[in-house]
């Protein structure tokens, strides 16, 4: 997936988005198109094989009916009295009668039981039928008889012979009267059906020979090539025709066949499958093209439905990059959101619900890592820090700094007396009288343990060692007090000035507050209780 989106170079959230819902809007499209696609082609398949069996089965029963009838008409000849009495004269005038209102019937002849031509009305009579296999049936089954196609012998044409046996007033057999009916006439007649613009309708015999010529080809040859395609096949089989198949021409084509009901002759019909699905290619195409349309709305309107979630995810973004910054607690304004969908509200409102949080956590964290949590002062490492660029600020401006390293006397007792929850009290109450006895530009930080340093700007060595009599008379003079005890609390002092020059550490801080240290070890070895400077010269208390 990554690939896909580093090859399309789609990295945002707004290009990821419009890509899927393109992606799945087309998806949707083309599934649709295809099942429709898919559900027409079996729809119309069906629909052309059944309209071409139906018109196929009327078809056939056409050419049945057409046949019967024809028999009948020759059937009727051969029972006239003329000749059943085997008089030419009265059949001659008989047949012309008989061939006015019967334009199917190309001649018509009587031949006598020898197999004899005695009457044509378009011949010469002299023509012998006695082995053809029609007078042969008629003479021993004596009934009545429709030929295959042949190719008569007084005309030299392809015709199909109706014969009706004549019998005798004795009640034998006495001859035939055969009426022939041209190829052409069939032609015409199968030249009326016609499935489909450029469908076809044709006979073929029962050996697969193509009886009639197609429409509009009269040049075509007749009963010359055999059709093996697959619906020949199927119907000498008997089995259903295909779906589709290559027809003789090698076309793709949909057929249909059906049998006359002397299986003599087969009826088939064809229509190139090209035609059947011009329709519905054309109506494929509007459906393509409305589809093109639908999924341009549908892409139109994903976009604009998405704008105003895009729209608050970029304030959502923007909103972390200025937490990133270090603008904790930035919130999204309320009005932005209004009309946004629900889950996105509940995401913003959840946003600004955190910042706010983050802002609060970071400020106690803040706080944390610069306050000493029990006494609420600066920590440690806050004068180091901080206090390092407050003192050489101070240097900066040619103004001095004294430090003030306070130890409170005799804490290690007060926790073995009273317990460490009490020591912890009397810490919290030292530091409270220290920021009360200092100014607020003043620094006051625990050191460490019982110990704490105040950093005083412009406060030169003896304002500095005032300032430390003072808190230490202060604090002589403020026991710690609860409900059950009153704990008297006295502190030594070491006080240092800042110096030009280093004697100790990396910077002027850390000598101020190594010299302080001094300072104030010499006041803890001459009694505690007492303020020691950076001199010589040891300050008693009073």
């Amino acid at each position: 997936m990554q690939n896909l989106y580093r090859i399309l170079r789609v990295s945002t959230l707004k290009g990821r988005l419009r890509l899927w819902v393109g992606v799945l809007i087309v998806t949707m499209c083309v599934l649709i198109v295809l099942f429709m696609s898919l559900l027409g082609k079996v729809i119309k398949e069906r629909e052309t094989h059944s309209a071409l069996r139906e018109a196929i089965e009327l078809q056939r029963m056409f050419i049945d009916k057409w046949k019967s009838e024809r028999l009948a008409d020759i059937e009727y000849l051969a029972a006239m009295p003329g000749a059943r009495a085997l008089n030419l004269e009265e059949m001659r005038s008989q047949f012309r009668m008989f061939k006015l209102t019967h334009t199917e019937f190309d001649t018509i002849s009587f031949i006598n039981a020898a197999g004899n031509t005695s009457l044509n009305l378009d011949g010469p009579f002299d023509t012998n039928v006695s082995d053809r296999d029609y007078f042969r049936a008629v003479r021993d089954l004596r009934k009545p008889y429709v030929t295959d196609v042949m190719i008569g012998r007084v005309t030299g044409k392809y015709i199909v012979g109706f014969v009706a046996p004549v019998i005798g007033g004795d009640g034998k057999f006495a001859g035939a009267i055969i009426g022939a009916v041209e190829l052409t006439t069939l032609d015409s007649i199968m030249n009326q059906f016609r499935f489909g613009a450029n469908g076809e309708t044709f006979l073929l015999d029962r050996d697969g020979f193509r009886i009639t010529k197609p429409r509009d080809r009269f040049d075509a040859p007749r009963i010359t090539v055999q059709y093996q395609t697959d619906i020949y096949q199927r119907a000498v089989a008997g089995l259903d025709a295909p779906k589709s198949y290559l027809n003789q021409a090698g076309e793709r084509v949909y057929g249909a066949y059906a049998w006359t009901s002397d299986r003599q002759w087969l009826l088939v019909g064809e229509t190139r499958t090209a035609d059947v699905y011009k329709p519905y290619f054309n109506l494929f195409g509007v459906m393509a093209l409305i589809t093109a349309l639908i999924l341009i709305a549908s892409y139109i309107a994903a976009m604009l439905l998405t704008r105003k979630m895009i729209a608050l995810l970029r304030h959502l973004l923007n909103g972390t990059k200025r937490i990133r910054e270090g603008r904790f607690g930035y919130q999204i304004d309320p009005s932005i959101i209004r009309t946004a969908p629900a889950e996105l509200k509940e995401l913003s409102d959840n946003f600004n619900i955190m910042s706010a949080k983050l802002a609060t956590t970071m400020q106690l964290l803040e706080e944390s890592a610069v306050i000493d949590h029990l006494t609420e002062v600066y920590n440690r490492r806050f004068l180091m820090n901080e206090g390092t660029k407050i003192e050489e600020a101070a240097a900066r401006a040619g103004n001095p700094s004294s430090i003030l390293l306070i130890d409170v006397d005799y804490f290690k007792q007060i926790n073995d007396t009273y317990g460490h929850l009490v020591g912890d009290r009397v810490l919290k109450h030292a530091a409270s009288l220290l920021v009360a006895c200092v100014r607020h530009s003043d620094v006051v930080s625990r050191y460490g343990g019982e110990e704490f340093v105040v950093l005083a700007t412009n406060c030169e060595l003896e304002r500095g060692c005032e300032l430390a009599e003072r808190i230490r008379t202060w604090f002589i003079s403020s026991p710690y007090r609860d409900e059950e005890r009153e704990i008297a609390i006295t502190v030594s002092i070491g006080v240092a000035q800042s110096r030009p020059e280093r004697t100790y550490g990396t910077n002027r801080l850390e000598d101020m507050i190594e010299r302080a240290d001094k300072a104030l070890y010499r006041a803890k070895n001459r009694g505690r209780n007492r303020v020691e400077c950076d001199d010589p010269e040891p300050r008693r208390a009073e």
